[in-house]
């Protein structure tokens, strides 16, 4: 399986308020941060951000806001079902979820 190339924003738990961005294409490939996720907003300036854009509380989570990851990848002949089995494992558990995030291990650079 080849991935050719891949966009999109990820959620880190242990970068819980900021939204990082992966950018993959060939061999080069750069993760990098992209603002603060709405949630991570004061309140009132959270309220106003999601007034003035409606759309986003459609995809709003009650608990997480708009924290989400959210990536395309093409490739050549990729198995669907390999590849989000792949994503899934990288996903916290429900016992993970319950925990302390502050505390994981984080091993990727901070992002620019």
């Amino acid at each position: 399986m080849d991935v050719l190339r891949a966009k999109g924003f990820f959620w880190l738990a242990t970068r819980n308020d900021i939204a990082g961005l992966i950018s993959q294409a060939g061999p080069s490939i750069v993760l990098q941060g992209a603002g603060k996720w709405v949630a991570a907003y004061p309140e009132d300036e959270r309220n106003e951000v999601l007034e003035d854009d409606p759309e986003m509380m459609e995809k709003w989570d009650s608990l997480y806001g708009d924290r989400m990851n959210e990536i395309v990848f093409i490739g050549l002949d990729m198995n669907q079902e390999e590849v989000a089995e792949s994503l899934e494992s990288c996903l916290l558990t429900e016992e993970e979820m319950k925990k302390d995030w502050s505390r994981f291990k984080d091993e990727l650079p901070a992002f620019l």
